[in-house]
């Protein structure tokens, strides 16, 4: 079983091995697709984590990792951009933003933050690495009441979704901040912060907010750790700082797929 998917990652990284980011920005879909949907049935499998593990920790196996998870980021990057460009020109937006394709998996996400965060209606949560649709900020902010910030380091991620969210009428309530971790904290205070999984470095952020976040703050962060997810995601494995304890992991349930995983400041 273990030289089947592994025969299978190595053909998708043959195929997309010397791809640039520009012609994964602009390779027709159906090019693509079908890798992604490969990608798609081979994290459904029931594989053992320990399969997985050994993988990951194959030194000749890390540069297919990095690819196949940084062609995955871009494309959904892609997608990300090209949806927040038609909500904000669509006549009926929160329609435009529902028919997103991973739209359900946000409004479950949003469900992990909510009760892993302890949140209320009327709290702030700061979102790092909010990107051009910022769709975790809006389902906290449309279904509980919850109020949010989100940073972002791209100048013009950071004006595309101030656009959708002044389309979708929500500049009371959520604000839109072109900038990176080193903003952080803010002011007022804030009850959750939010670590996008495209946020990075992992480390160098995590170090920051250790040194800089008050005494009590809860920070979340979203991981893949269930059989081959997690050799899609190069990301995820980073040193967490001694002031920082984990108090409460929310693992995903259909059609999630990320582990949020929950922190406290001590």
């Amino acid at each position: 079983m273990k030289r089947s998917f592994k025969n299978e990652f190595m053909n998708i990284y043959s195929a997309i091995r010397h791809l640039p980011d520009d012609e994964i920005f602009n390779t027709p879909e159906p090019v693509l697709r079908p890798h992604l949907e490969k990608l798609n049935r081979l994290g459904a499998m029931d594989i053992d984590d320990n399969e997985a593990q050994d993988l990951l920790c194959s030194p000749d196996f890390k540069p297919v990792i990095k690819k196949i998870s940084h062609m995955k980021r871009t494309y959904g990057l892609r997608m990300e951009i090209k949806s927040a460009h038609s909500i904000v020109s669509s006549p009926d937006p929160w329609k435009a933003i529902k028919d997103f394709a991973f739209f359900p998996n946000y409004v479950e996400l949003a469900h992990m933050e909510y009760k892993g965060g302890n949140l209320k209606s009327e709290n702030r949560v700061v979102f790092l690495g909010s990107g051009p649709l910022p769709l975790s900020l809006i389902c906290l902010c449309s279904q509980y009441g919850v109020k949010g910030i989100g940073i972002e380091r791209i100048p013009e991620y950071a004006k595309l979704s101030t656009r959708l969210i002044k389309t979708l009428e929500l500049t009371e309530h959520i604000r839109i901040i072109q900038g990176n971790h080193f903003l952080l904290p803010l002011d007022p205070k804030c009850h959750l912060v939010m670590i996008g999984a495209d946020a990075h470095p992992k480390n160098e952020i995590f170090t920051h907010l250790a040194g800089s976040l008050p005494e009590g703050t809860r920070v979340s962060y979203r991981i893949y750790e269930k059989g081959l997810r997690r050799l899609m995601d190069d990301r995820s494995v980073f040193d967490l700082p001694h002031k920082f304890r984990e108090y409460m992991r929310i693992r995903p349930k259909p059609p999630v797929n990320n582990t949020s995983v929950f922190l406290v400041k001590e």
